[in-house]
């Protein structure tokens, strides 16, 4: 952070503004836990552990919204749609459900994913009644 979110002020590193004494202190240890976050979210990832990846993803984004995290949310709701969309070629629904429920825990408000879970949804339906 580089301005004081009180009073605009330029910071100069330390845990109070110079300018209108504001106490700073949880405000860096949020934008730290945010930057922990990231990387855990990134660590996971490379493991291949999705599900804690979006949980920390998803704390790092609710503690600062960074330009890397939001980057790397889009980056993961890529993957899952190229993922969501093989499954659904290969009629795999109830494991392309479950990779959109991944999609829709970093975006939950999409219009496009709930439009996709309406569409996965009616392709289980009607392969069930065709069973």
């Amino acid at each position: 952070m580089q301005q004081c979110p009180c009073c605009k002020a330029r910071l100069s590193g330390d845990s109070h503004c110079r300018r209108c004494r504001a106490d700073l202190t949880a405000v860096f240890a949020a934008e730290q836990a945010a930057r922990y976050w990231l990387a855990r979210a990134i660590h996971n990832w490379a493991d291949n552990n999705i599900e804690p990846c979006l949980d920390a993803l998803n704390l790092s984004l609710h503690l600062k919204q960074t330009p890397l995290a939001l980057v790397f949310r889009e980056f993961l709701i890529d993957r899952c749609s190229r993922s969501l969309l093989t499954l659904l070629a290969q009629k795999k629904l109830l494991a392309a459900k479950q990779q959109l429920y991944n999609a829709r825990r970093l975006l939950p408000y999409s219009e496009f994913l709930r439009q996709l879970l309406a569409f996965t949804d009616y392709l289980l339906a009607h392969n069930q009644e065709r069973s």
